[in-house]
């Protein structure tokens, strides 16, 4: 018998007028918000430390227009957010 492995749910809002798109993996649970750099905003489980969303600011004005995301610590990023954001999804 193999193994069974849960993927966390990933979905998605997004704020239109401003310009804010909200990542959430898993259930709704409370958060922290850590740190700025390029308007991402990453919100961790205060018990756990895990990643439980993002928040992206200026989404389309500035962050879906970088090409490079080397500087996101990638153990914080789980493969379902990543290909997201490497896909550059437009909102507008």
């Amino acid at each position: 018998m193999g193994a069974f492995v849960s993927k966390p749910l990933v979905t998605w809002s997004y704020d239109r007028e401003g310009d804010v798109l909200y990542l959430s993996i898993g259930e709704a649970r409370p958060a922290i918000t850590h740190g700025e750099k390029n308007g991402l905003l990453i919100r961790t489980d205060p018990l756990t430390h895990e990643v439980v969303g993002l928040t992206i600011l200026d989404y389309e004005a500035k962050f879906r227009q970088l090409s490079d995301y080397s500087w996101i610590p990638h153990e914080l990023l789980t493969s379902e957010v990543a290909a997201f954001l490497k896909d550059h999804p437009p909102m507008a």
